[in-house]
């Protein structure tokens, strides 16, 4: 899902590098603030149309859609915006790391990585998330979509919080073993 990258400098010194299938479904809670501006659902049609090559059409579809009700969900209970980077960039900010672990986090049995990621976004009602982001996470699983969650230790490594240990944290992606034959 990620890589971290060490910088220099700064009060959270991690940068978050995106797998190009899921910059796809973050662009679509990234669009939401264009969204709300204009109310033109053509600017998910870029998501959409980017989610269609990891993924079915009615597939992709069907993952804008459960974002869409996700992210205004999410929105409404925050109170406040989240941190997004520009549309299509795969440098994700601490606020889509922690929602996409969110989301991951509700397919499996990670409890405690699920609270960890929402007292971060400062989300009270988990339920009502995890159902929202239990539909979504189905969507994804149908695609091709790289969505790998973090253990507890990286996911706190990664927000800066709790006591400081060392942790290894490593790109969900397995290089492929590439075979070129001359046929």
């Amino acid at each position: 899902m990620v890589e971290a990258l060490s910088l220099p400098s700064g009060p959270n010194p991690v940068a978050v590098l995106l797998h190009p299938s899921t910059v796809a479904v973050v662009d679509v809670f990234r669009s939401l603030n264009r969204l709300e501006d204009h109310y033109d659902l053509a600017l998910l049609d870029g998501p959409e149309q980017a989610l269609a090559t990891y993924t079915q059409p009615d597939t992709a579809k069907g993952i804008v859609s459960d974002a869409l009700l996700l992210a205004f969900a999410l929105t409404r209970q925050r109170g406040r915006p989240f941190i997004h980077r520009p549309v299509g960039s795969r440098h994700g900010s601490l606020d889509e790391y922690s929602l996409l672990t969110l989301i991951g986090a509700s397919r499996d049995a990670s409890p405690e990585v699920a609270l960890e990621a929402a007292r971060y976004l400062d989300i009270v009602s988990l339920d009502f998330m995890s159902a929202l982001a239990g539909d979504l996470v189905r969507q994804i699983e149908l695609g091709a979509v790289a969505f790998e969650v973090p253990s507890l230790p990286e996911l706190r490594a990664m927000l800066g919080v709790g006591t400081a240990e060392e942790v290894l944290v490593e790109t969900a992606l397995r290089r492929a073993e590439l075979n070129f034959r001359h046929q």
